[in-house]
């Protein structure tokens, strides 16, 4: 069965399935919604714990002979597997079937992942088999409208009640950091005397806990994205990121989105990330595409001291060039 977050908390007050598969790629929802569980079947009676990790290799005989060997103390116990980007080889997708036909009563699967992809992973025997007597918890990203939901049940959770302009602002100061965001509103749940959050308060409690990184700026010249674009150009500057660095990263997508738009060999990139390159290709002129190599190579240039002008001027101009909002000519110069 498909389970929604949201809706986790309501299940959870019935008989949990015998196996649980959460996931994605938003790392707090999915260990809150770990945690959910884990309490949850300690109070069923699920007394042990173990964990295999696909960073250090899971041995699925491992497994399999923890599965079918008898508790240390009688009682039932969970089996955790953590997966990250990693999926089940042949012997473990077997194993997995195995374990689940039938279930043991005694035994809890929580398995960890990154999003699934729609194509490959879900026509995977593994997951067809978790689907039908389990549940697939997917955790997709807060985002837009769902952000400030997310936040408000957040403060109300902890007893505030914040005002527009203030949410706006954490919003701002957070942005990119879902983690960092639910620390700030238990750090306002801590500061609060009277149970209201307005922007004077969100600006003397909040650090600013963006954390950014070059592809994080890509992604958002991917998407076409200009006011975050900038803002993460700014902010990576202000972090004392190197211009080469950022450029290098808007080069790569450069070269990626021409051969793209010419029929040359596709880049060896993410199939997300391929799919979003191949659609900002399409909306991109060839002309805007050709002005970007020719800025990219102006920062170059000023970043090496062999022409004039501010590089950190050429890399905005780039970014707005790539989103698709390119400034007048006459200010890329």
């Amino acid at each position: 069965m498909r389970l929604r977050a949201e809706h986790l908390a309501k299940h959870l007050q019935g008989e949990l399935l015998p196996v649980y598969l959460v996931a994605g790629d938003e790392p707090l929802q999915q260990d809150e919604a770990l945690d959910a569980l884990r309490a949850s079947a300690r109070q069923q009676g699920f007394d042990e714990r173990h964990r295999f990790s696909a960073d250090t290799g899971i041995d699925w005989n491992a497994v399999r002979n923890e599965a079918q060997s008898l508790s240390l103390f009688g009682g039932r116990r969970i089996l955790e597997v953590v997966l990250g980007e990693k999926r089940p080889d042949k012997a473990g997708s077997e194993t997995l079937r195995e374990l689940l036909d039938p279930p043991s009563p005694d035994t809890l699967l929580l398995i960890r992942c990154s999003k699934l992809d729609r194509r490959k992973d879900w026509n995977s025997a593994w997951v067809k088999a978790l689907d039908a007597c389990g549940a697939v918890l997917e955790i997709w990203p807060v985002e837009g409208k769902q952000l400030q939901h997310w936040l408000r049940d957040r403060l109300a959770s902890r007893g505030l009640n914040i005002d527009d302009d203030a949410l706006e602002l954490l919003i701002q100061r957070s942005e990119g950091n879902l983690l960092a965001a639910a620390q700030e509103v238990d750090k306002l749940a801590l500061l609060s005397t009277d149970g209201r959050v307005n922007a004077d308060t969100v600006q003397q409690a909040v650090g600013d806990s963006s954390r950014y990184t070059p592809f994080d700026l890509t992604d958002a010249t991917g998407r076409g994205d200009a006011e975050r674009a900038l803002r993460i150009l700014r902010t990576l500057r202000a972090e004392g990121v190197e211009a080469p660095v950022v450029l290098w990263a808007l080069g790569r997508d450069i070269r990626a989105l021409d051969a793209l738009a010419t029929g040359g060999p596709p880049p060896r990139l993410p199939p997300q990330r391929l799919r979003a390159l191949e659609a900002r290709a399409r909306q991109l002129p060839p002309r805007q595409l050709h002005r970007a190599q020719a800025l990219a190579i102006r920062a170059d240039q000023a970043i090496k001291g062999m022409g004039p002008g501010d590089p950190w001027q050429y890399l905005s101009g780039l970014v707005l060039r790539l989103c698709g909002r390119p400034l007048p000519a006459i200010l890329e110069k």
